[in-house]
């Protein structure tokens, strides 16, 4: 009886193990299995057709996606030291996200949603969303709706410019100024060579004017009244 119980535990334990292993496997293998493997592009018939790019991505079964999930598509990128012989590990770099537009026979194609910035991203030595980029279902979200499709811009062709021809421009002989005709200048008048000299008048001599102020004592007399009164 406790050997049956020993083999019944050690074949549980073996079975969990198993298990383990099987789940591992199912974990790595899907998570690398959901990958885009190919990318198409319309071809335009005008300059104002919209270009599609599809995107189609192997689901390996179920994996969860779905019309209007919005997903992340990420590179993964072995770092080497120096001499590029050593590997020191890989690195998943996010490079865009995707929408799923169709899911038909275990692929999904999908559209780009978003372009990531390199400004809080590592960098890229080629940009863009490309065969071989791997989906990844973390921060999945649903957008129902519908995409905005930039089109092209068409440049206006320019106009050529038609210059009108110059015609040559002759220079026109110079013909220098007439001199002015001597202007006729009537004869002087003669002038008497015999100068009339008239006598200097005599300079007149002012003479001092005196005036003499005589000055009169005047010595008034009594009054006749006071006279009348001394002969009463």
């Amino acid at each position: 009886m406790s050997i049956s119980k020993n083999v019944l535990g050690r074949f549980l334990i073996t079975l969990g193990f198993f298990l383990l292993a099987i789940l591992f496997a199912y974990e790595t293998f899907a998570a690398e299995g959901i990958t885009i493997v190919d990318v198409r592009r319309n071809i335009p018939l005008s300059d104002t057709d919209v270009i599609y790019k599809d995107f189609y991505i192997n689901t390996q079964g179920e994996s969860g996606l779905k019309k209007n999930l919005v997903v992340t598509a990420v590179r993964k990128v072995t770092v080497k030291d120096a001499s590029g012989l050593n590997g020191l590990g890989e690195i998943s770099i996010p490079v865009g996200q995707l929408k799923i537009i169709s899911l038909q026979n275990h692929l999904a194609i999908a559209r780009e949603y978003k372009s990531i910035s390199r400004d809080e991203e590592p960098m890229l030595e080629q940009t863009g969303i490309m065969t071989g980029d791997q989906i990844d279902l973390a921060g999945a979200f649903v957008d129902n709706k519908k995409l905005v499709y930039k089109k092209p811009v068409v440049e206006a062709a320019p106009v050529p410019k038609v210059e009108a021809p110059v015609a040559a421009a002759t220079a026109a002989p110079v013909v220098a100024p007439a001199a002015p005709a001597p202007a006729l200048v009537a004869p002087a008048a003669p002038v008497s060579s015999t100068v009339e000299v008239k006598p200097a008048t005599p300079a007149v001599q002012a003479k001092p004017i005196e005036v003499k102020i005589e000055a009169k004592a005047s010595v008034e007399e009594p009054v006749a009244e006071e006279q009348s009164s001394t002969e009463l």
